[in-house]
């Protein structure tokens, strides 16, 4: 591989070198890429050079994911692109490499990203983790019925309350973001145009909330996007669909993203609501160790040792005597537990709860006997893991 240097971005001249190269890479030409980039912020963009021409780079987004009911700093990684020029050379995965080990200096624990394609990121450590989910509600098919409590438009005053509204829904769903200002950015301009907000308020605060725009796929009739759809209560999701089905006059459909399981289908009639895999997102152990620590688990008490092997950080390697008391985890450095032995890529799919142990054996990731699968697969255990945005 040619010598790589990789930085973050100094100027806003960085970001209007950087975007054709996205915009070839993306299709989406280099003016939207600029305007991306941009909405980014010269600060979360990481750039990359050979001999001083600038071959490549890559947005960089701090958040959090949520694993076990606990936020674990995650960064997340979007717009990875390399001229067409330079490609065929390593260069993407050296530059991914030298931001995951920069991320991990900082204290990173995990690395989360959609792939263009799997092989890229599975040499660099990641796996699939989870999926990525579009429900589609037929609104001439949802019974017409009168809202239990008012539906009122919401201002920028009441995004304090949405975000704590969406924070303690979220961390119930394994994978879920703990979302920055770039994502809460995303949600209140989807496709970089204004969506409007409207929400059921209680003496608790929001209890169910939309962020929605209106679009003409083929003209008439339109289409209803929620960039986010969020409910508390069952009084919120009741007046919340009322909402959206007053707009079947000129609306044919409703259209939202979030993980696997969601429980507004339930109660809701046949069809009435379609679901399909969009698609599915990959999960990166940064540190093994401070990843382990800062997830939550079951209320159990269990051990069980960790072998681990990462090629690409080769710090991660070593053993783990995972062991927890209650739910509260510790890892230390000696006692007697089943052994496991696996990849810090299948750790990953383990960690999110994607793949069970015995999933990860049957494919030839995971050794370990059935006594260790099965202590693994109570300590991971927990609802399917998803996201509910794109980034």
């Amino acid at each position: 591989m040619e010598q790589l240097e990789t930085r973050r971005a100094a100027n806003p001249e960085d970001l209007e070198t950087l975007a054709p190269i996205v915009g070839w890479a993306f299709g989406g030409g280099t003016s939207r890429a600029l305007d991306w980039l941009r909405s980014a912020g010269v600060a979360h963009v990481r750039v990359a050079r050979v001999k001083g021409r600038m071959i490549g780079g890559l947005v960089e987004i701090p958040m959090g994911q949520w694993f076990g009911g606990q936020s674990v700093p995650m960064l997340g990684l979007a717009g990875v692109a390399i001229a067409p020029e330079a490609r065929g050379k390593g260069l993407a995965l050296g530059m991914v490499l030298e931001t995951l080990r920069a991320a991990r200096q900082q204290g990173v624990a995990i690395s989360a990203l959609y792939p263009s394609t799997f092989a890229l990121y599975r040499k660099a450590g990641y796996e699939l983790a989870g999926s990525y989910c579009r429900f589609t509600l037929q609104l001439r098919q949802l019974p017409r019925v009168a809202r239990p409590v008012a539906v009122e438009a919401l201002g920028d005053q009441a995004q304090p309350a949405v975000e704590s509204a969406y924070r303690e829904v979220a961390r119930q769903h394994n994978g879920y973001l703990d979302r920055g200002a770039y994502v809460w950015n995303r949600v209140r301009r989807p496709d970089m145009e204004h969506a409007r907000s409207f929400g059921v308020l209680s003496a608790e605060g929001v209890a169910g909330y939309v962020f929605l725009k209106v679009t003409a796929p083929r003209r008439l009739p339109l289409e209803l996007n929620l960039s986010d759809f969020v409910v508390r209560t069952p009084q919120a999701l009741a007046s919340l669909l009322a909402f959206l089905s007053d707009h079947l006059t000129t609306v044919e459909r409703a259209t939202w993203t979030g993980g696997p399981s969601d429980a507004r289908l339930l109660g809701v009639g046949e069809r009435v609501i379609q679901s399909s895999v969009e698609d599915y997102w990959m999960l990166r152990l940064l540190d093994v160790r401070a990843a382990l620590l800062a997830r939550g688990y079951p209320a159990l008490t269990a051990s069980v040792e960790l072998h681990v092997q990462d090629e690409f950080l080769p710090e991660n390697t070593g053993r783990y005597l995972l062991a927890l008391q209650g739910g509260a985890a510790r890892v230390e450095t000696r006692g007697s537990a089943p052994v496991v032995r696996l990849s810090v890529g299948a750790l990953a799919a383990l960690y999110s709860g994607f793949a069970t142990p015995w999933q990860l054996a049957v494919a030839g990731r995971l050794d370990a006997d059935d006594a260790a699968r099965a202590v693994l697969a109570d300590i991971f255990a927990g609802p399917a893991p998803g996201l509910a945005d794109f980034f």
